[in-house]
């Protein structure tokens, strides 16, 4: 039977050194080309014993641009964009998931402009220092992004809080560290999973695998036969935190 991996990128196969100093081989760069991201050797183990034998798909928030700056082969498809993109090996969008992509922004995009004055307001309210921006990947306005400037994971906290009543109905406002997107309804790795599956999977019995950190990423990785993730991860440490009868179903049958 075939095996077909979804994996997350950031976080999950590498980091910034930052978060993890020991990590010292190269894994992404910046758009100058300067060292950004880094593995361990134990997350190069995992890949290797992951990815043997089986399709490896990159399930990635990141752009086009910043996935292409990966240091190490990730196989032939990639997500990108928190959905927004399926690569396809000839390094083209899907053109059948980029026709629905588009049309489902096209509604998008007064709402997206009414977040970024609402997050630009409540920033300088605030005093904290944030960059933000529209991302517009494969000529689309997909979702808008927020970096705290000196990686200051309680203030985003606290900005997230200041804007939440005004994000719109059916958006999502995901926080994970020092960074903020506000994803628009028809954006997830989800429903990009949920048409590879169908249309560019291939024939025949498989057996998937969903592997991430992010709360972001639970859509796409319960959509899978097995699902995995990084001991310190966003997703454990919000499993930790809640009481293992309401964690595991304990007096179910």
């Amino acid at each position: 039977m075939r095996r077909v991996v979804f994996v997350d990128l950031d976080d999950t196969l590498f980091q910034t050194s930052k978060k993890d100093p020991s990590a010292g081989l190269l894994a992404a760069v910046d758009r100058e080309g300067n060292p950004l991201s880094f593995r361990c050797g134990r997350q190069v183990a995992f890949l290797d014993w992951l990815s043997k034998g089986a399709m490896v798909i990159p399930v990635t928030g990141r752009s086009v641009d910043a996935f292409r700056r990966v240091t190490f082969p990730l196989g032939e498809y990639a997500i990108c964009s928190f959905g927004g993109v399926i690569l396809t090996p000839s390094g083209k969008p899907d053109p059948e998931w980029h026709r629905e992509v588009s049309m489902a922004a096209e509604g998008t995009i007064e709402p997206m402009v009414d977040l970024h004055d609402i997050v630009a307001l409540a920033a300088a309210e605030l005093g904290i220092d944030v960059r933000y921006r529209v991302v517009r990947d494969a000529g689309l306005p997909l979702y808008l992004s927020v970096k705290h400037n000196a990686g200051s994971a309680s203030e985003m906290v606290r900005l997230a809080s200041a804007v939440s009543p005004s994000v719109p109905e059916g958006w999502t406002l995901h926080i994970n560290g020092n960074n903020m997107a506000f994803l628009p309804p028809f954006l997830g790795k989800d429903a990009a999973v949920a048409f590879f599956l169908e249309h560019l999977v291939g024939d025949g019995p498989i057996l998937t695998v969903g592997v991430g950190d992010s709360l972001t990423d639970v859509g796409f990785m319960r959509m899978c036969d097995y699902m995995m993730a990084p001991s310190n991860s966003q997703i454990v440490t919000v499993l930790s935190s809640q009481s293992p009868s309401s964690a595991v179903g304990v007096g179910e049958t």
